[in-house]
């Protein structure tokens, strides 16, 4: 049997070399043993900054969610001015995660009605009208999607669409929610 010896000098090398893999070794162990921490919870966004550019600049009276219970969770806003909705438009988005932890958001547009509903609904199956908060709201579904709408227009003000895959509860709850916004 033929035994080979390290040199001198290469024999603190290696012995190093072997503590760096061991320690290589245990961080991988680490990483694949630990699991990595996810949210729990969704993230809050804040929309008052849009709401406010929203009221100072629609030629509307703009709407928002007022008194929604704290399960309700705002996680996006958006506003855009011009834009897809043609030259001189306001619309916003908001969005929040339902309490059932389905995703539900309010469009709001002065854009032309008929085209805004379509792409918001995804060109959705009209279901029977409903009251609510003594309004009339329309409903229309998209199974395929898993997504639920009611939308209405406003005369003189803007097309409102609830809509997403939070429960018809929730969405009805969300709809009876807004309130005009004082400019």
């Amino acid at each position: 049997m033929v035994s080979w010896t390290a040199p001198a000098g290469l024999r603190p090398l290696l012995r190093g070399g072997r503590w760096v893999l061991t320690c290589l070794v245990l961080c991988a162990a680490i990483i694949v043993a630990v699991p990595m921490q996810h949210a729990t919870a969704p993230v809050a966004v804040g929309y008052r900054h849009d709401l406010a550019r929203l009221t100072s600049t629609a030629r509307y009276t703009a709407v928002a969610p007022a008194g929604l219970p704290r399960t309700w969770t705002p996680v996006s806003s958006s506003l855009a001015v011009g834009g897809a909705n043609g030259p001189g438009t306001v619309t916003w988005h908001l969005g929040y995660t339902a309490p059932s932890g389905g995703l539900a958001s309010l469009e709001e547009t002065d854009a032309a009605a008929a085209a805004f509903v379509r792409r918001m609904t995804n060109s959705g199956s009209p279901l029977p009208v409903l009251r609510l908060a003594g309004r009339t709201w329309h409903a229309s579904a998209t199974p395929a999607r898993g997504q639920r709408s009611l939308y209405r227009t406003v005369p003189g003000g803007p097309t409102l669409v609830v809509t997403g895959t939070a429960t018809w509860a929730e969405l009805r709850t969300l709809a009876a929610a807004l309130r005009p916004q004082v400019r």
